[in-house]
């Protein structure tokens, strides 16, 4: 656990999930294993930098726009790999491949708060980002 600027308690880096797909009864499981998962419509993806106090970036996140079925529309963020370490880099090695109204499956630590931003609304730390099959 590394601690940023905030002071909130920041896993360091999100591991690709082995899974590519996740079903619906797999994500019904995980939940009720305690694993916060939520379903939402992809609605637009975009890459930004991390950068820490001494305007240094550290990092680059994926930032996807999601659309819940209660109607609220948070941005859901989930951590490039390390070795990527600019926007131009993040596009050409980890675009994003969801399609616009296509069903996903976020989980996430349920001891991780919600950050809001005033750009782009409420912010959840995804563990993962997973297609619906």
């Amino acid at each position: 656990m590394k601690i940023n600027g905030e002071g909130h308690g920041v896993p360091c880096r999100v591991m690709k999930p082995s899974k590519k797909n996740m079903k619906q009864n797999i994500a019904v499981e995980e939940f009720l294993a305690g694993r916060r998962v939520v379903i939402a419509k992809f609605v637009t993806h975009r890459h930004k930098e991390v950068q820490n106090k001494a305007k240094k970036v550290v990092g680059i996140v994926n930032l996807y726009e999601v659309q819940c079925a209660d109607g609220k529309a948070p941005t859901v963020q989930t951590w490039c790999p390390r070795n990527i370490q600019t926007v131009e880099q993040a596009v050409a090695q980890c675009p994003s491949t969801f399609k616009e109204g296509q069903k996903l499956v976020i989980e996430f630590d349920l001891m991780e708060p919600n950050n809001f931003d005033a750009k782009n609304g409420v912010i959840i730390r995804a563990g993962s980002v997973l297609p619906l099959e």
